[in-house]
């Protein structure tokens, strides 16, 4: 994106602070590859559709670019390539076909993971709540991207209720609680409580209410989140042994009008207090200049198919072992993977090789 104001005081992008850190390290090169940060933009929008039919230069100035959708493209369906020949398209699972049974996770043996879809009761859920709760579901925001722009004033006026986040409930839920469109509302469980404004619709089930995901955090006189933040409620338990995942909008509260709310609405977004101090940085603690020795030594026994596949092909997310998967699954996996790393025919060949070569028998 665009720069929209010069960097405040000493703040720097992201990519000056890893360039500056590379140096550090001495491995300067192997992150910047010699370009500057225009470079990547230019390089990145070179090998998007767009540059076909709207050059840089033109697309920079003016700020958007045509993509053309091919024809092809309007009739694609999930996994075609798979239904079309399902020998040469393998998908991502142990046998490279469609698994309702999962052999792999059975060997796992994680009570609340069983092989294969079945009902599981949740922790929280109205099948189990207490007669007067509400499911809280906590969606993710229309008028911000998760936390970012909570403090956009601008944005605010267009949604908050007494500047705090709003809840919306059904109008079965707002009358058997006396609460009225633009109350204040206290939501709260055994973990929690939020003081945030209602929304009355008819829009929403009763016995659920929604409230954003994202707000920024600001504790009142009582412990409660003063702008609405949904963390204060929702749970820390995991979706599974085997996933870990969030179960935020598995999460039961208690409703009921706010009659003591601090007064001067939400404070969340005050600076805080500026503390200033002199920090000096000792390269010798950091001890940089081993780590860059370590870095060498550790790449120098590297063939280049691995320092290709370490280097680009596991940027997305943590490096894989060659052999956790077998040839057919790589061969799926792969298309995706190259084009993401942005290889060329030649190295797309040789990574190929050293994964077939590696590949789980």
């Amino acid at each position: 994106m665009k720069q929209v104001i010069a960097p405040q005081h000493d703040a720097l992008d992201d990519f000056e602070i890893f360039r500056r850190l590379s140096v550090l390290c001495g491995v300067e090169y192997a992150f910047t590859e010699g370009k500057t940060q225009m470079d990547y933009v230019k390089a990145a929008y070179e090998a998007c559709s767009a540059a076909k039919d709207t050059p840089f230069e033109k697309f920079w100035a003016d700020g958007t670019a045509r993509i053309p959708v091919p024809p092809e493209a309007h009739k694609w369906v999930r996994h075609g390539d798979f239904r079309a020949d399902p020998v040469k398209n393998p998908l991502h699972t142990t046998s490279g076909k469609i698994e309702m049974y999962s052999s792999t996770i059975e060997k796992m043996n994680i009570p609340d993971m069983p092989p294969m879809p079945k009902w599981q009761e949740p922790g929280e859920y109205l099948g189990n709540a207490r007669k007067g709760q509400v499911h809280v579901v906590s969606p993710h925001p229309y008028w911000r991207l998760h936390s970012q722009l909570n403090n956009s004033a601008t944005l605010r006026k267009r949604y908050t209720v007494q500047t705090r986040e709003p809840l919306t409930l059904s109008v079965e839920d707002a009358k058997a609680n006396g609460i009225r469109d633009g109350d204040l509302v206290e939501l709260y469980n055994d973990r929690g409580a939020v003081v945030v404004g209602a929304r009355v619709s008819d829009k929403i089930m009763p016995g659920v209410v929604s409230l954003f995901e994202g707000a920024w955090p600001q504790l009142d006189s009582k412990g409660r989140c003063n702008n609405g933040l949904v963390n204060f409620l929702t749970s820390s338990r995991s979706a599974s042994g085997l996933t870990q995942a969030t179960t935020a909008n598995t999460c039961i509260a208690s409703i009921r009008k706010c009659t003591n709310p601090d007064p001067g609405g939400t404070k969340a977004f005050d600076p805080p207090r500026i503390v200033k101090s002199d920090v000096k940085f000792d390269e010798a603690f950091y001890g940089l200049g081993r780590a860059a020795a370590l870095r060498e030594k550790a790449m120098a026994s590297l063939s280049p198919a691995e320092k290709i596949y370490y280097q680009r092909c596991t940027v997305c997310h943590g490096p894989r072992d060659p052999g956790q998967f077998t040839e057919k699954q790589w061969m799926g996996i792969t298309p995706s993977m190259f084009q993401r790393a942005g290889l060329s025919a030649e190295e797309q060949k040789t990574v190929l090789d050293f994964l077939m070569k590696n590949a789980k028998q």
